[in-house]
């Protein structure tokens, strides 16, 4: 049976939503990795978002940016991601599990250090008068690999 208009506008927007949240989440990284925090915070995260990552759970867009930007303030960070799976669960709703690798140079206590993980994101979305944004991260690592002191130089 061939498709209807509405089936094809359907799938056209659903298409266009998917493209629209891994562009939202390549901002994410870049703009954390380049520590742009005021438009990591206006571009990218909800208002009321909720992330939990290595720090642990942090609520509401102001705090996270507070913090993460507090924690990566001396760090050197590249994140990379990797093919996502999205799912449109609602008109203005998503989700997504994102294959994620980093590499974060920083000195703790004195000691260079570099921490280099494997794992995968996954997200809820909300689509804002400003367009989609993230709701909620949760970072679930694989393999972390902690490298000090003259380890940490060569990495």
């Amino acid at each position: 049976m061939p498709a209807t208009q509405g089936d094809l506008a359907t799938e056209l927007r659903r298409l266009s939503d998917i493209e629209a949240i891994k562009a939202l989440k390549a901002r994410f990284v870049r703009l954390a990795d380049a520590k742009d925090w005021e438009a990591w915070g206006r571009e990218v995260l909800a208002e009321d978002c909720h992330i939990h990552n290595d720090a642990g759970p942090i609520d509401g867009r102001a705090r996270i940016v507070e913090l993460t930007s507090r924690a990566l303030a001396d760090a050197t960070a590249t994140h990379w991601l990797h093919a996502p799976e999205i799912t449109i669960t609602g008109p203005d709703t998503a989700c997504a599990i994102w294959p994620v690798s980093d590499h974060i140079s920083l000195v703790f206590k004195g000691t260079p250090m570099v921490v280099r993980g494997w794992g995968h994101y996954h997200d809820d979305y909300v689509r804002t008068a400003d367009g989609w944004r993230l709701l909620r991260c949760r970072l679930v690592r694989q393999h972390v690999e902690r490298l000090t002191g003259p380890d940490a130089e060569r990495a």
